[in-house]
């Protein structure tokens, strides 16, 4: 009966209808981190902690997402995309409901754990859909165009966050975790068919088969150095999303109503070069593009660098550097992806977990590091941003003088 509904290969409209379900499907993990953000500031208070133990929770959500992605990558390569994104959706949501009457802020870590592995399982999966269904520059384009699309999250969910924090307390920003989950889950559940041919769902994951297909992307040295390379970028900016509310609400005094606006900056961006790249890799290489984004991002790194080291920092300066190292990533993702996946065509969805796996521990580690040292000033936080895209950059160049 559900097969009525469900999106077929034959329709005109099947690119963009898939490419649809699945920016939504990886939105969710940006939702969970975006809407959440203005509210850490106000939840430190309602639980009694300093603002570093709510941090905290953002570090082991990107931890979490990690484990997400590492289990969920085999177990689609072996079960199907489908199954994965369904099951990983169930446990979000279920995660986000419990969280709305936590008690304690060690349990809201526990929850923010396990709703992250939910996330990672539905997100790893979402360009394992792509590779399935088409290859070469089209992995690229459409990569893009998802990123284009998902970015509206990011860009909307600071906005709502504010929205529901100011009118309905912190409560209610998993509450809408929850139901945008539910709403994803059962959109997929039926409109998406299943992309893995089913001559390769075998329905069984051994410990063997679960890390050969690791062992195969970690012994291509090229595909390493780009996954680092990717991973460092990303977390740069992962170390300001950990930050940034401490950095515009408690240091510039920002207005909670206003810090949608300063984080929005960085999505417009994002999503504008993101728009570039997906016209321009049909002419362009992909490695070419990815050049030009870490070079964007090392020259924002060191400038931010310096900025934060001023005896009183300039908020507009650090706020239009910010937003230049984090909208550099449009030049980055979509072509790391799509460098890595066309390699492995074969092991997509363990190859696409490798990316989020290696991006999100990084981070979270990274993450950490930030709440360890937590000053008082955006000191730690533009250091550590410097450090990071310095080692994307030289791992990138690392990855062009290494054969496959």
């Amino acid at each position: 009966m559900l097969k009525r509904f469900m999106i077929s290969r034959d329709n005109k409209f099947f690119v963009a209808q898939i490419t649809l379900l699945l920016a939504m499907l990886t939105a969710i993990s940006p939702f969970a981190t975006d809407t959440y953000i203005p509210a850490l500031p106000t939840m430190a208070k309602y639980f009694g902690q300093p603002i570093n133990m709510l941090e905290i929770s953002l570090t082991v959500y990107f931890a979490g997402v990690a484990v997400g992605q590492f289990l969920g990558g085999p177990f689609s390569d072996s079960f199907g995309r489908k199954k994965v994104a369904l099951t990983g959706l169930f446990l979000f949501s279920m995660s986000s409901l419990l969280a709305v009457f936590v008690p304690d802020v060690r349990l809201l870590w526990v929850l923010r754990f396990t709703q992250a592995i939910g996330g990672g399982c539905a997100s790893v999966v979402n360009m394992a859909f792509v590779r399935d269904w088409f290859e070469g520059k089209q992995v690229a384009r459409l990569s893009s165009l998802i990123s284009m699309i998902m970015m509206m999250a990011p860009l909307a969910a600071p906005v709502i966050g504010s929205f529901l924090l100011l009118s309905f307390g912190w409560q209610s920003i998993f509450i809408f975790m929850f139901s945008v989950s539910l709403l994803a889950f059962i959109l997929f559940y039926m409109l998406m068919p299943e992309s893995r041919g089913r001559e390769f769902i075998t329905n069984l994951v051994t410990v063997p088969q679960f890390t050969k297909s690791y062992v195969r992307v970690f012994s291509s040295p090229k595909a390493v150095f780009l996954v680092l390379a990717n991973s460092f970028a990303v977390a740069g900016m992962f170390t300001f999303l950990t930050g940034a509310s401490f950095l515009y609400i408690d240091f510039f005094k920002v207005k909670v109503s206003h810090f949608p606006i300063f984080f929005g900056a960085n999505i417009l961006l994002n999503v504008a070069l993101t728009f570039i790249n997906f016209r321009l890799v049909k002419t362009i290489h992909p490695a070419k593009l990815l050049h030009v984004g870490l070079l964007l991002q090392l020259a924002s790194g060191l400038l931010l660098f310096y900025a934060v080291r001023q005896d009183i920092p300039n908020l507009w300066i650090v706020f239009s550097l910010i937003v230049l190292f984090v909208g550099s990533l449009g030049l980055v993702f979509s072509n790391v992806v799509a460098l890595i996946l066309n390699q492995f065509p074969e092991i997509s969805g363990s190859a696409n977990a490798v990316i989020g796996v290696v991006r999100f521990a990084l981070s979270g580690a990274v993450g950490s590091l930030l709440a360890l040292f937590h000053t008082g000033t955006p000191i730690p936080m533009g250091t550590i941003m410097f450090g990071c895209t310095m080692l994307a950059y030289l791992l990138f160049i690392a990855s062009k003088m290494t054969s496959e």
